[in-house]
């Protein structure tokens, strides 16, 4: 059964829980506290903050937990996005993947921030034969919390409307789009992953990210996208190329992108790829901590055309022609500035002015 979700707006302030399953029981006890305790959040005149517990409260006898999956943790991040359009006389729909990413904020508390939905801009301003589309709708399937007494998630579905303020890049050859957005944790089945996580350029030199480390990314399946529930594919592969010179994107202008030897397909665009950042690395075994870095957003990938040249092509119009495996991944730093543009900043500041209540 698919349940409707409601929200109250876009500018939510939203609790870091991604960090916080991963540690020992105690830590995660002692997180939940400073989290409860933390002020009211502040409200405004078009978005109403409320507190978001990260976990649920400890019980008096406490008992061992077994902390979940690494790639249970980074599935909860995705969501499955529908983009229903019309052109000309033709109506259909565009399908494909977004995440959650958390801006962390410390004038908030420890471990709080901004909620955002992150996708490629051609999944938000879908285009066909060159020509830009009119979005009549956009809506995410997300898992719901399982009833009290039960183990079971449900699907939910979240209406974004058609008229969505999305934020850009100012280059235009960058794939990437997002909102401000949270839901609400004790609700919906869902981890944003900390911004402070993304392998941004100053972290893959200080951990010595390279080719040939392995990757992995969580997206939609169209073959099986889950009927009681959404279930993200979890892909992996090895990061084949990070080149220094700018390469032509899906949005067919030049700009910075990294080659993953992953392969995806028709429904995967807007999928985060994160990179294991475990193993032999600087002369030294490195283990222990959260062994995965964002490394960025697939955009697309190269087919080989009949004549046996390598073309690109986006996941949501494919081709018939036969996919090299060779993915597209619009980096992490990408993402970063687009969550620093000054537009957004503002937007946060005016949050944090608020009056708390």
């Amino acid at each position: 059964m698919r349940q409707q979700v409601c929200i109250e707006g876009r500018v939510w302030i939203v609790a870091a829980i991604l960090l916080t399953l991963c540690q020992p029981q105690q830590a995660q006890q002692n997180v939940t506290k400073s989290q409860t305790n933390a002020p009211q959040q502040p409200r405004s005149e078009s978005t109403k903050q409320a507190p978001i517990s990260p976990a649920a409260q400890p019980s008096s006898d406490p008992q061992p937990q077994i902390a979940p999956a690494f790639g249970t943790l980074l599935k909860k991040s995705v969501a499955f996005l529908t983009v229903d359009y019309q052109y000309g006389s033709t109506s259909g729909q565009f399908r494909g993947t977004a995440f959650f990413v958390l801006y962390e904020d410390k004038r908030l508390g420890d471990n709080r921030g901004f909620g955002y939905l992150v996708t490629n801009r051609h999944m938000a301003e879908p285009k066909i034969d060159g020509h830009q589309v009119f979005v009549r709708q956009v809506s995410l399937r997300l898992n719901m919390q399982p009833a009290p007494g039960t183990s079971q998630s449900l699907e939910g579905e979240l209406s974004l409307g058609s008229n969505i303020p999305w934020y850009f890049p100012t280059d235009e050859g960058v794939d990437l789009a997002v909102i401000p957005l949270n839901l609400d944790q004790s609700k919906v089945d869902y981890l944003p992953f900390p911004v402070s996580l993304f392998a941004t350029k100053d972290i893959i030199k200080s951990q010595n990210i390279a080719e040939g480390d392995s990757v992995l990314f969580a997206g939609f399946f169209y073959q099986f996208p889950g009927q009681k529930m959404i279930e993200p594919i979890v892909r992996q592969g090895i990061l084949a190329m990070m080149p220094n010179e700018t390469l032509t994107t899906t949005l067919e202008k030049p700009g910075n992108l990294y080659l993953a030897d992953a392969h995806v397909f028709g429904g995967n665009s807007g999928s985060p790829m994160w990179v294991n950042v475990e193993g032999f690395r600087g002369g030294m075994m490195v283990a222990g901590g959260f062994p995965y870095r964002l490394l960025g957003v697939v955009s697309g990938y190269f087919f080989e055309s009949s004549d046996f040249k390598l073309q690109i092509a986006t996941t949501v119009s494919g081709t018939s022609n036969a996919n090299s495996g060779i993915s597209l991944v619009v980096p992490a730093d990408e993402l970063k500035a687009l969550l620093d543009r000054p537009e957004l900043q503002r937007i946060r500041d005016a949050v944090v002015a608020q009056p708390q209540d």
